[in-house]
């Protein structure tokens, strides 16, 4: 069970209160493979109750320590049950680092404090269409702003997988166009090829879109001047680093982009 009187859970109410937030505390009910590269892992508790998050927000999660040492790591709220006070997260699985090894080492009955809702990167709902493109870090945030497009909509969808075989599930309700799923086969995560091909490949559609951009650093620096050279102005790209390349993330999560 948790503690919501322990240190970390003070430390946590006094960062959600700079920030405007939530401070919850939550124990692990159990966790699923989704696929060989993405864990779920499903956290429950009665202050979720509380949470009211817009689509593609997160939860940052504290994975140890105490106070300003705490490491902390953003996962995208997937799904949540108010009602149940059950919140799942997906997680990609690649590199070692202390996130990874949480998610997959995570067993029901964990305690876990979190804060949120997090994230400035949420759906334009004014947008005639919506251009969702990243690598696997970001395809749990990506599907789930797809997932808010009303039925009829248009979205465009392009996102990196380690192969054939590691689709994610979804229930997206609008027209997708697009790839969907763009399979490394073989490259390393990080590795901007693939997704930088997919974009060329892509035929934008008329109206005013949205794109929104999200994985390891340099990729998306790449995939957003592609998308100002095919004529998206900046106010209509939200981008987001979720990793840096041969980095650890610092303390609170976010990737050093120095």
């Amino acid at each position: 069970m948790t503690n919501p009187s322990g240190p970390a859970r003070r430390a946590n109410e006094a960062l959600a209160e700079r920030l405007g937030v939530l401070a919850l505390s939550l124990r692990v009910e159990r966790t699923t493979a989704l696929t060989p590269s993405c864990q779920r892992v499903r956290l429950a508790g009665d202050e979720l109750a509380d949470l009211d998050p817009l689509p593609g927000q997160d939860l940052m999660v504290s994975l140890d320590g105490d106070g300003e040492r705490t490491r902390r790591r953003r996962y995208t709220i997937r799904h949540l049950d108010r009602d149940a006070g059950l919140v799942d997260l997906d997680i990609a699985l690649h590199g070692d680092g202390p996130g990874m090894r949480w998610a997959s080492s995570a067993r029901p009955g964990d305690a876990v404090e979190a804060i949120g809702p997090r994230g400035k990167v949420t759906l334009d709902t004014a947008a005639d269409w919506h251009l969702f493109i990243g690598d696997d870090s970001f395809a749990p945030a990506a599907l789930a702003m797809a997932e808010a497009v009303p039925h009829g909509g248009a979205v465009v969808l392009a996102l990196e997988i380690d192969a054939a075989g590691h689709e994610l599930p979804n229930e997206i309700r609008a027209v997708v166009a697009g790839p969907r799923w763009v399979a490394r086969d073989g490259a390393a995560p990080g590795d901007p090829s693939g997704l930088v091909a997919a974009l060329e490949s892509i035929e934008l559609p008329p109206g005013r879109g949205h794109a929104y951009v999200g994985g390891e650093h340099a990729v998306v620096a790449r995939l957003r001047d592609g998308l100002g050279r095919r004529g998206m102005d900046p106010e209509s790209v939200s981008a987001k680093s979720y990793w840096r390349l041969g980095q650890q993330n610092a303390a609170n999560g976010e990737p050093d982009r120095s």
